[in-house]
């Protein structure tokens, strides 16, 4: 044999090595053992693994959500007062709806005191009180929102209208100037821009403005009522007429347009139009106080004083103040009806027992039905209840009055005994200082 036939057959001896060891291991095992694993082998072969299947993978590592620190406990004191301002402006924003105007504003109030960043409640209250033409409280309010939101294009132009209403010839034409450079599109802004303009007497430049404003927006009722203002001004009747009717064709409601256009027709001479424009103003709010005060206006001039006299008391009940009460009992004393004018003057004194004006207008009523005695008791009651100088010296004044006009020796007696006595209060006051 060769040596490479030797080799060869080496090589293939040690290749078969293992493999014969491994079969006289399995035979050397005890056939008992052998038996019980082949029972625990299932009868059915599974199938081939296919050859194009990939060899599975271990399993990959679980998703696991990263941890995250636990969110900062909230403020649940201020998330309850934000919550409270909410509600009280929605509540207001009802309110509004129903024309409950004052209600309305305490829930405002409420909502801004109750949450210092919350936006829009200042707003709504500056637009109610401008809808009643109490500019100071409305300019507060506005200027208040602008606090709150510096950025409101809104509360900035009602502001600047507000100070322009109030007089000030100055800054709201230089605010709503600037608005208009910041956004020459804007129609309101040059409505309220031409409005100022009008205040201070540039009426070329208001014309141009508010022509502007309508071109930009010709459904803007204000911007025409406004036109109709300027030509009602400069004496342009049937110019002012047509812009106002313009104005109501958008906005049959729009209350300061149907006052203006009864203003008109009063000027011109037709009454009767005039009182129906302010009987409608009426009907439309009944809190309208322009509305009291042109039908009164009206029906003096015609001569129906009766029908008058039947509307202050509805604007009293409406409007229960010191000047309305005072023009009611006024009317009714020029009409000879000193019963009804005590009367009005006395539900004044039961409404507000501590305060010095409804005594002090009860005075005027007693000394206008002839009972003089009475009236200096009343002015010195009201006198005692005044807390400004003033209002003081006005009651000091009818006291004066009647000293002049004292003709009975019992009154002037009440008079000198009254000068004592206060002269006595008033001495004792500067003692104890």
């Amino acid at each position: 044999m060769s040596h490479r036939t030797l080799a060869r057959a080496a090589l293939l001896f040690a290749l078969l090595l293992p493999v014969a060891a491994a079969h006289a291991q399995q035979a050397s095992k005890p056939a008992s053992k052998q038996a019980s694993k082949q029972a625990s082998k299932p009868s059915a072969k599974p199938p081939a693994r296919p050859d194009s299947a990939l060899p599975e993978s271990p399993p990959g590592p679980l998703i696991v959500t990263p941890r995250t620190p636990p969110p900062a406990a909230e403020d649940t004191a201020l998330a309850a007062a934000r919550r409270r301002a909410r509600q009280a402006y929605a509540r207001g924003i009802a309110l509004e709806r129903q024309g409950a105007y004052a209600a309305a504003i305490v829930s405002y109030t409420e909502a801004a005191r109750t949450d210092p960043t919350l936006k829009g409640a200042s707003f709504r209250i500056g637009e109610l009180f401008a809808w009643k033409r109490q500019w100071d409280p409305a300019a507060r309010a506005y200027r208040e929102e602008l606090h709150r939101d510096p950025d409101s294009r809104d509360a900035a132009r009602e502001y600047a209208l507000m100070l322009a209403e109030l007089g000030d010839t100055t800054r709201p034409v230089r605010m709503l100037e600037e608005l208009t450079r910041r956004d020459a599109n804007d129609a309101k802004a040059w409505r309220a821009l031409g409005f100022a303009y009008a205040r201070v007497g540039r009426l070329g430049d208001a014309e141009r403005a508010l022509r502007g404003s309508i071109a930009l927006d010709s459904k803007n009722a204000a911007a025409w009522r406004d036109l109709g203002v300027l030509y009602a001004e400069r004496g342009d009747a049937r110019g002012a007429r047509d812009a106002y009717r313009r104005a109501l064709a958008i906005d049959p409601g729009e209350l300061p347009t149907i006052i203006n256009l009864a203003n008109l027709e009063g000027r011109s001479g037709d009454h009767e139009a005039a009182l129906a424009g302010y009987e409608e103003a009426a009907r439309r709010d009944s809190t309208y106080l322009d509305a009291y005060r042109g039908q009164i206006r009206e029906l003096v001039v015609m001569g129906r004083e009766a029908e008058a006299g039947a509307v202050w008391k509805r604007w009293l009940a409406v409007a229960p103040d010191d000047e309305v009460r005072e023009g009611a009992a006024r009317h009714y004393v020029r009409q000879g009806r000193a019963d009804v004018a005590m009367e009005i003057a006395r539900d004044g004194v039961r409404a507000a027992p501590r305060a010095g004006e409804p005594r002090w207008l009860l005075g005027e009523v007693q000394l206008a039905a002839g009972d003089t005695v009475a009236a200096l008791g009343s002015y010195r009651e009201a006198w005692a209840r005044y807390k400004q100088p003033g209002d003081r010296a006005r009651a000091e004044e009818s006291i004066a009055a009647l000293r002049v006009a004292a003709r009975s020796d019992t009154l002037r007696a009440r008079l000198a005994a009254d000068s004592v006595r206060y002269a006595r209060a008033d001495t004792s006051k500067v003692g104890a200082r």
